[in-house]
């Protein structure tokens, strides 16, 4: 519900970023209007298990869309892959999808780890109202989201 930069996945939780071991940083931004949905526009895999991978970690955009599938890619125990999304309107998004979190072998920090989220679940005062209109419309209550995080913890 809050656009900007937010951290998903920090390990080890409470490492200062410069000494992460995997970190996963995600762009979220409002598209088509004050209180439309949210979708991540750029996603950064950064810290030394993915320096070990690639120098300087990975950096997907939306306007990097490539033709090839998109593949697991392993970092310590941890599996993430990235995928492009277009909605029915030609927005185009990312997804973040993960696994074996539970299997970092440390502490997971960020919105997918032990980190609090609820002030980026909350809604902006000037969308409440709105909300409010459309919420039962919804299985949860909540509005829905076209860009997805998903982290599988087994």
């Amino acid at each position: 519900m809050k656009a900007g930069k937010h951290v998903l996945i920090h390990i080890p939780r409470g490492a200062a970023a410069d000494s992460a071991l995997l970190r996963v940083q995600a762009d979220a931004r409002r598209l088509g209007g004050q209180c439309a949905d949210m979708y991540f526009q750029e996603l950064n895999v950064t810290g030394s298990w993915a320096e070990a991978k690639k120098a300087g970690g990975y950096h997907y955009s939306v306007s990097q869309h490539d033709a090839k599938t998109p593949e697991w890619i392993a970092f310590g125990k941890v599996e993430l892959k990235v995928v492009h999304g277009r909605t029915d309107s030609d927005l185009l998004y990312l997804n973040l999808y993960v696994k074996l979190l539970g299997r970092a072998g440390f502490a997971v920090g960020g919105l997918l780890g032990e980190d609090d989220h609820e002030d980026v679940t909350t809604a902006p005062d000037a969308c409440s109202q709105r909300l409010a209109l459309v919420a039962g419309t919804h299985r949860d209550g909540g509005p829905e989201v076209a860009s997805v995080a998903v982290a599988g913890l087994a």
